[in-house]
């Protein structure tokens, strides 16, 4: 799954694996919602219809309106990016439960 820990000091052995915990219980709490079909609908509906993920975010002559759709756009792709690093499987299965069906 995903590495992207932080610490504040690389040599400290203790924040090293405090952190790495951290992550996995990130990673935990993802997998925990992607596993129910509850959960996989409201990520797809999160990312899809309220992130507008596929839509354009261009709105003419208003780039504070682009910006602003497109700010919502990259928080989707970033959700979306985590559920498949998280499990591909169940991401494919959020996909055929929901986005295949409108």
């Amino acid at each position: 799954m995903s590495n992207s820990f932080v610490v504040h000091d690389s040599s400290d052995e203790q924040q090293v694996k405090k952190a790495q915990a951290l992550q996995e219980d990130k990673d935990k709490d993802l997998m925990f919602v992607l596993k129910e079909d509850r959960g996989r609908r409201f990520l797809y509906d999160l990312i899809f219809n309220d992130c507008h993920m596929l839509a354009n975010s261009h709105v003419p002559a208003s780039s504070d309106s682009s910006a602003y759709n497109e700010g919502a756009r990259q928080v989707g792709i970033a959700i979306y990016e985590k559920c498949k690093a998280a499990s591909k499987s169940h991401t494919l299965t959020m996909l055929e439960e929901n986005h295949f069906d409108e």
